[in-house]
């Protein structure tokens, strides 16, 4: 799943980690992110949906996605650009799903949730997860994702 935009090369991710592989999501059409999307969508337990206010992205990957997330349940969409603040609208003691490309070590996911302080994370949502399982594991909320790929990054280093 999604070799399609799999990209091979010497990459820098935003993680601050290099990796040989790179996932890029604006090589597939605006359907195959709609259908993959959806797709993601179908994966969230429905109760953890219902007390869902809005959805988070971080930027710049996380936003096509977290826009169709937000647009399939119907929920308001907020996009944490990297100094850490919000475009969207101001939300206060409001519970959100962090939607993201890919989640490699969760320092997309952790800057979205310091940026938004008052409101309460109830999980993240990838399209894959590339991450060490001890990273999985440490989260105060749950993972979801469509694909698990072994973390490409281990032979490579760190930038």
């Amino acid at each position: 799943m999604f070799e399609e935009c799999r990209l091979e090369g010497d990459f820098k991710l935003s993680s601050g980690r290099k990796s040989h592989y790179f996932y890029d999501f604006d090589l597939l059409s605006p359907e195959e992110v709609a259908v993959y999307a959806k797709e993601l969508v179908d994966t969230l337990p429905k109760e953890m949906l219902e007390g869902v206010d809005f959805i988070a992205s971080p930027a710049i990957g996380g936003i096509t996605v977290g826009f169709l997330v937000a647009f399939a349940l119907n929920k308001r969409f907020v996009i944490i650009d990297k100094g850490d603040n919000h475009r969207g609208p101001d939300f206060r003691a409001s519970k959100y799903l962090v939607v993201d490309d890919v989640i490699t070590t969760y320092q997309a996911v952790n800057r979205v949730e310091e940026a938004l302080g008052d409101n309460q994370c109830v999980g993240a949502v990838a399209f894959i997860f590339r991450g060490n399982l001890e990273d999985l594991i440490k989260q105060k909320f749950p993972t979801f994702f469509l694909s698990r790929k072994e973390p490409e990054f281990n032979n490579a280093g760190i930038a």
